[in-house]
């Protein structure tokens, strides 16, 4: 298992984000750039503005907003389904504190963050990129970044640079707490600390995972649905001990990405009600 079906749904959801992000300002700037003074004939609607230039700087900033709100959402999906059955987090201390711990994708990151000890200078930008996302989308509320974030940036501002090719954090902080516009390579460095610290939280998930006990219990639950997974459950239950193993091998592989699970593996996942 090279990695949960958390990080799969995040690396499709955000994947590409950066690439999106780059093709958008390259059709704006051209945009910018051309006599195009009206919408074309395909779009079937009316663009009329007063200022093209200043039209374009403003959705220039309204999709980079945008990019960063996604990324933020595409990390609270990934903590999530990550505690969703079947669930990649072993631990139930910390299970429990996610769900008792409410909505704040903040919080929720943190605790996740604490448990597993993730890098901590992600950590940092990734808690600026909350910030500034909460700052821009819920104007009520009043987010500050954590102290231990501004310490982090000021002792780490060289390995941030070398590692996300020259970032600058000396402003990172005031911006995301006033919520000011961000230049486009704060943007993408921060889209790319959320695929990050997805990718090392992901990896240390694994290493932690019963894949026994997963395995087992994924099985279970496609044997309970009766609506999506019926299918499943007849051809589960018309096959003797031998061939269900080999079916339940090909399923793994196919639905959670587990490739060779052990015999003991199979024999449990295989010998279900």
């Amino acid at each position: 298992m090279k990695a949960t079906p958390a990080r799969l749904r995040f690396k499709a959801r955000l994947g590409q984000a950066n690439h999106f992000l780059v093709t958008s300002l390259i059709a704006l700037h051209t945009l910018d750039n051309s006599e195009v003074e009206a919408a074309p004939e395909v779009l079937r609607t009316s663009w009329n503005p007063k200022n093209k230039s200043a039209s374009v700087i403003r959705s220039r900033n309204f999709v980079m907003k945008s990019f960063l709100g996604w990324a933020v959402d595409s990390i609270d999906m990934y903590i999530s389904l990550l505690d969703r059955k079947p669930r990649c987090i072993e631990s139930t201390e910390l299970s429990k504190g996610l769900q008792e711990i409410g909505r704040s994708v903040s919080k929720r990151l943190g605790l996740v963050n604490q448990y597993y000890e993730v890098n901590s200078e992600l950590v940092a930008l990734v808690d600026v990129l909350i910030t500034w996302r909460n700052n821009i989308f819920h104007e009520a509320n009043d987010n500050a970044v954590q102290e231990v974030t501004r310490r982090t940036l000021l002792n780490s501002a060289s390995f941030i640079a070398d590692k996300y090719r020259g970032l600058i954090v000396d402003r990172l902080v005031d911006k995301a707490e006033r919520g000011a516009p961000l230049t486009f390579k704060e943007t993408a460095s921060l889209i790319k600390a959320a695929h990050d610290i997805v990718e090392e939280l992901d990896t240390k998930v694994l290493k932690q995972l019963n894949v026994e006990r997963y395995c087992a219990e994924a099985v279970q639950l496609a044997l309970d649905d009766k609506k999506r997974h019926s299918k499943f459950r007849s051809k589960y239950a018309s096959l003797d001990m031998s061939r269900r193993k080999s079916f339940v091998t090909t399923w793994l592989k196919n639905e959670y990405g587990i490739t060779n699970p052990p015999e003991s593996t199979l024999v449990e996942a295989s010998d279900l009600l």
